[in-house]
């Protein structure tokens, strides 16, 4: 336990540093493909690697947050908001989540090290069970929610900045109080008056208003801050209810009718797609009809959601019979033409390298 201890001191000491160092790598991993033998399956062990680890880089960062002065302590998104009252609020949602979150980190690497070792065959067992889960893992998220939409990721994002846990922030001059009759803790006017002494003398009178206004506009309340975290996502039922499960299910169904019918018919390809598009319009309809004001009145969250949705449907061009007989023809001869620009041949270069992984690696465009 004390070198878990000083682990997370040194975490802490270096937040900064290493959240550098982690966005570095993670850059690295895009670039890595096609450079060496065996490129691919580094690389995603090393994004495996880096997220798995961000995740209790996340913790230490929380924990430490909660400790912070409250004009210090960052505000926590929608998203955040949202998430941790479910985990806070069931050990099964916590489970569920983190079991989801860490398929979703490792399965690409999983599928490359199974067909690496034992061939394809044994890899589409694992796809199967793999999407099993997810899908297992996605219902009791759906039910321990209490039927409300699934967001991505069911986890907290990092959103806390590594700069603010430096020696000033855990200094022991307090630039708080506490109200004897009501015991909240409060900004000192020091914190405050501090602003103006910070600024800079040459444009003393804008640099202080702008700072003025920047510390008023995060003590603004919206209506979403002031919600229950629970109410940022509406509940579902009825045809709503259907949408959510037929998303959730569409993933597995996708590849129980890729190892029926193969990867070059279109009947997977038009089943995967006709859910989708089924999910989406049973949304409308649910919005419309169930909701005082429509989609209008979704909330940011939920919107988000929607929007991350849409932007994975990019994801049909490179799968099946689509990719086979379009899009691969398409890529080709954009490499081919910009092969002797300057830049262009960068990205026709990088395009080509992950031409294999998306032909091979089925958890690379799955979007599940």
């Amino acid at each position: 336990m004390n070198i878990l201890r000083k682990y997370d001191d040194f975490i802490l000491n270096n937040a900064s540093q290493i959240s550098s160092i982690e966005s570095s790598l993670r850059t690295l991993t895009y670039v890595l493909p096609g450079r060496f033998a065996d490129a691919e399956f580094a690389s995603e062990a090393l994004f495996a690697a880096l997220n798995l680890i961000g995740l209790y880089h996340d913790s230490i960062l929380v924990r430490a947050a909660e400790n912070l002065e409250p004009s210090k302590k960052p505000i926590p998104s929608p998203h955040n908001r949202y998430t941790r009252y479910w985990i806070n609020s069931s050990k099964t949602y916590q489970r569920a989540s983190f079991a989801l979150t860490f398929l979703q980190y490792t399965d690409v690497l999983m599928e490359m090290g199974i067909q690496k070792k034992w061939g394809k065959q044994v890899k589409w067992k694992l796809i199967i069970m793999v999407e099993l889960i997810k899908a297992i893992c996605r219902i009791i998220l759906l039910y321990k929610t209490q039927e409300r939409t699934i967001v991505n990721p069911a986890i907290p994002r990092r959103e806390i900045d590594p700069s603010i846990f430096n020696q000033e922030n855990f200094s022991s001059n307090s630039r708080t109080w506490i109200g004897q009759r009501t015991g909240c803790r409060r900004d000192n006017l020091s914190s405050v008056s501090s602003i103006h002494q910070n600024s800079n003398s040459n444009n003393n009178y804008y640099t202080s208003s702008c700072d003025i206004n920047n510390y008023l506009m995060n003590k603004v309340l919206y209506v979403e801050d002031i919600k229950n975290p629970s109410e940022l996502v509406h509940r579902l039922h009825g045809i709503g209810k259907l949408a959510e499960l037929l998303y959730i299910l569409r993933p597995l169904i996708y590849v129980l009718a890729l190892q029926k019918y193969g990867n070059r018919s279109w009947k997977p390809w038009s089943f995967s797609i006709f859910i989708e598009l089924s999910t989406i319009v049973l949304y409308k309809y649910f919005y419309k009809k169930h909701m005082s004001g429509g989609y209008r009145w979704l909330s940011t969250l939920e919107k988000e959601e929607e929007r991350r949705r849409f932007r994975f449907l990019f994801f049909y061009f490179l799968r099946g019979p689509l990719y086979e007989k379009f899009t691969r023809t398409k890529i080709n001869n954009f490499c081919h033409s910009v092969s002797n620009k300057p830049i262009l041949s960068l990205f026709g270069g990088i395009l080509r390298d992950y031409q294999p992984l998306w032909e091979n690696v089925y958890f690379y465009t799955s979007s599940s």
